[in-house]
Parts: C-alpha cells; structure tokens; sequence
C-alpha cells in the first residue's frame, strides 16, 4: 500500500540536488518525504505512506522510497536519511516491541543504500515540529483567552504505542528530552480499573502504559469489559471499537472509550504534575480519531483531578494536535538543526 499526498510546503528539489529522506515510523505504517534546506524551516515534498507489514525491514522502506524518487525524475536517491521511530537505540539496536521487524543502526543503514542515517525518538520528532504548528492546528481541551501556551511542554500520545517527549527551555530555544513514559508501570485510579489492573497483571509479567493506553491497549480494554459482563467482544481492532463507540450501538465500546479517555488523563496529568508542564500537547495515531470522546469531559476531570495541585492544573493548557505528516516535518528540522547548528526556537 502506498498513499501520495500534496506537497507539506511550496518548492521542489532542483535537478541535481537529492536533499535527504526525512520519515516517521510507526508500528503501523512509515510516513517518508524528501526535505531540504532552506533559510527558514525544511521543505518536506514528495511525500508518501507505506503500510510497514508490506515490507520485510525498514531498509526495504527507505530503498523503495529512493527509487521511486529516482523514477520520478528527481535526481539520484539521497544518501542521507533522518526516521522518527518510537523506541530507543542502544549500541546498534533499536529497543522497540512494537514494529513489525528488528532495527539494526547499522544493517539498514547498508541494506538501503545509504551514507548516513540517523534514528531519533518519535514524539522527539513531534516536539521539533512544534514551531509549524499554526494556532488552527491546536484543538483545545483545556484553555481559554487567559492560558498562554508554556514551557516546559508535555507531548504525549497513544498510537500503536504511547509517545511521550518534554519541551524544555533552554538559552532562547527548545531542548527536547526524549521519553519512554509508555513503559512505565500502569497505575489505576478507581476500583474498575482496579480491577482490569489486576487481570492484566495475571497475564503479564510487567504492565506498562500501553497495555492498555495504546490502539493494541484499546481493544484490550474492551475485552476486559466485555469479560467484566460475561459477554463476548464483538469488535477486534482499535478502529472497530471506535467506529461502535462514535455509532453509538454498543455500550460496551462506549464505555471503553470513556474509560480510555479517563485513564489517559489520569496519566497526562500526572506526568505534568512531575514535570511542572505548562502546556501539554495530545498526538499519536489513536489521539486523531477520538477526538469528540476526548472533549466529552472524562479526560479533563481526571486530569485535574490531582488533589492540592488541581488548583495549578487548571492553569495548565491542553491542546489535541494532529499527527499526520508532523513527524517527517520535525525530523527534517532537527536534521537541518544538526547539520548547520542552528537553533531550535520556541515559536
């Protein structure tokens, strides 16, 4: 499966000039561009979306990728790449669970043809773009006229994993601080998720985030609560259950979602409570689609539902931002930053 799309800014690769590939890559699918330089922020043209379990590695992406580039008249394939990948590089290995196939820095590197290739954290990737977000791409959950967006920034998102990434201001600018808060220990905070906690702790050895704040997380939830009321699942992928909870004809998966939404407000807010967030950013693949249950009100009142700090939450904005294409874009600016030290300014 390949899906195009239209150009992410104005201008094209001159003849001659291959620029470098700048890619976001998912458990489900690898979002490429070919990116350039330029005095202001990268151009990110020629974009395409690869479904992952189409492909054997990730080289085989990055190369197919290439030619087409090259078939199209475009030059010679780039030598250099820059992907955005959820997990963390140790040595040559990349440490995910998520992606379809194993990361070698250094084999795909070989196998897709290329001089230079960088791996950096995916919702990194997404702090980088935060600049060419205009306010129209920032769909409020929390704000009103008197909530300015802050520093320090929480970006965090469920997809086929849970992102996580902080905003930190530093000499002017951003520094970006990686994060693999999807691996850190679910905590529950009423007596059903209680009980879900509990169930999920007889199957698995450690119970992260995402076993239950991620689209694999989702329909494990609803399974839970279809078991909880002896009844079977009906539904079995996250956009089935949420095409039954947007349609309004089965309870259960209703309920799922109030439950998803509730559980990562919970998170959301204690991640900013233990970093002194001022603002918090919503992304990831599944964020996107449950957007009308995310303004139901579930989400907002466990996020500030925090005690003595409810009061400095609600000074707190939270804003649910796109993923789409925002990886490739902010790969291509830390790149670019990288390559001729420029700095990455809060906008």
């Amino acid at each position: 499966m390949v899906e195009t799309t239209a150009p992410l800014r104005a201008g094209d690769v001159e003849d001659g000039q291959s620029g470098f590939i700048a890619a976001d890559v998912g458990g489900t699918f690898a979002r490429l561009g070919l990116a350039r330089g330029g005095p202001g922020a990268p151009e990110v043209i020629a974009q395409r979306r690869y479904a992952c379990a189409e492909f054997p590695s990730l080289a085989a992406v990055l190369r197919q990728f290439g030619q087409e580039l090259q078939a199209e008249g475009r030059g010679q394939a780039p030598s250099a790449a820059v992907v955005a990948i959820a997990g963390v590089l140790q040595g040559d290995r990349l440490l995910n669970s998520n992606l379809p196939w194993p990361v070698s820095l250094a084999a795909t590197r070989s196998h897709a043809g290329l001089q230079e290739l960088q791996l950096i954290n995916d919702f990194q990737a997404l702090a980088w773009a935060l600049p060419q977000l205009s306010p129209g791409q920032m769909l409020p959950l929390h704000a009103d006229a008197a909530l300015v967006p802050r520093l320090p920034a929480l970006l965090l998102g469920p997809g086929t994993g849970l992102g996580a990434a902080l905003v930190l201001s530093e000499g002017g600018g951003y520094r970006v601080l990686p994060s693999e808060a999807g691996h850190a220990a679910l905590g529950a905070g009423n007596a059903l998720e209680l009980e879900i906690l509990r169930r999920l702790q007889d199957q698995f050895e450690h119970v992260d985030n995402e076993r239950i704040l991620s689209g694999t997380g989702l329909v494990r939830l609803y399974a839970a609560l279809c078991m909880q009321q002896g009844q079977a699942p009906r539904w079995h992928t996250p956009a089935e259950v949420i095409a039954a909870a947007d349609a309004g004809d089965d309870p259960l998966a209703t309920q799922c979602l109030e439950v998803f939404c509730a559980w990562l407000g919970s998170l959301a807010g204690d991640l900013a409570i233990t970093f002194c967030a001022g603002t918090v950013y919503l992304a990831g693949g599944i964020t996107g689609h449950i957007g009308q249950h995310l303004s139901r009100g579930g989400f907002l009142r466990r996020f500030l539902d925090k005690g003595v700090l409810a009061s400095a939450l609600q000074q707190v904005p939270v804003f649910r931002i796109e993923h789409g294409w925002l990886g490739i874009v902010g790969a291509a600016a830390w790149y670019r930053a990288r390559h001729t030290g420029t700095t990455f300014r809060a906008r």
